[in-house]
């Protein structure tokens, strides 16, 4: 990513308000996982995939690219096309099927996907009251306007495209956002063979975002390490009929 994102905090005290849909992410080849099928890798007695999802309770629909699995509660499934076609393809397969202002953009490889996302439901709605000026991004990390491409990206004066996280090595996640669903649309609509194996930056570079600095809460899981610390960290559920610890 070149320069450096620009960021800010969110104001506790105005929610995000709106329809709003989530996009859940499942897929991929999980290479440096030995291929593993990430999200039902358990932390903290619970699948990334079931985090994902209880993340985005209240979002309605809740879309997951990916082979179906089992989880705790009714969502929609599809798939890419073709299968394992990356990101791109995954997010273009979830928008076909959402007709909200905004969506939840979230990956299935989150320990700490609740707090991540409480976290961008903190921002104030997209489509309201901004007008992308102070404390935004382009998606190659740069402040500030980008000329007719970057206006027209932002439909006028309705403000940024999206919000998203930034971890604590200033890496933005892009999967762990919030976006106007017109502007990602759009944004997918004009790249070619449906997204197949675009990458984010491509689908992104036109698209004014906001980061907001969320140290380990954006960490995801990539590696074999990655799961042991996430687990280590991770307090466990009780078991059935046992007594909650007290703590003093």
């Amino acid at each position: 990513m070149t320069g450096t994102p620009t960021t800010e905090t969110p104001d506790a005290a105005t929610p995000a308000s709106g329809p709003t849909a989530a996009i859940i992410l499942a897929g991929g080849r999980a290479s440096r996982l030995d291929g593993t099928a990430k999200p039902l890798l358990e932390v903290g007695g619970r699948t990334l995939l079931d985090r994902a999802i209880a993340a985005v309770d209240g979002c309605d629909p809740i879309v997951v690219v990916g082979p179906p699995a089992p989880t705790r509660v009714r969502v929609v499934w599809t798939r890419e096309t073709p299968e394992f076609g990356g990101p791109v393809a995954g997010i273009a397969a979830g928008l076909a099927l959402v007709d909200t202002a905004d969506i939840v953009l979230l990956a299935a490889d989150l320990p700490n996907a609740e707090g991540a996302v409480a976290l961008l439901h903190r921002h104030p709605p997209l489509s309201a009251g901004n007008d992308g000026k102070d404390g935004k991004a382009d998606a190659d990390g740069k402040g500030g306007k980008g000329g007719k491409d970057d206006a027209d990206s932002t439909d006028g004066a309705h403000g940024i495209d999206g919000v998203c996280l930034v971890d604590a090595s200033g890496r933005m996640q892009w999967l762990v956002g919030r976006y106007r669903t017109d502007a990602l649309r759009s944004a997918a609509a004009a790249l070619p063979d449906g997204g197949r194996d675009a990458s984010l930056r491509s689908l992104l570079a036109r698209l004014r975002i906001s980061a907001i600095p969320a140290g380990d809460l954006a960490t995801d899981v990539d590696t074999w390490d990655d799961l042991e610390r996430a687990r280590a960290a991770a307090p466990m559920p009780p078991r059935d009929g046992a007594p909650d610890e007290e703590t003093t």
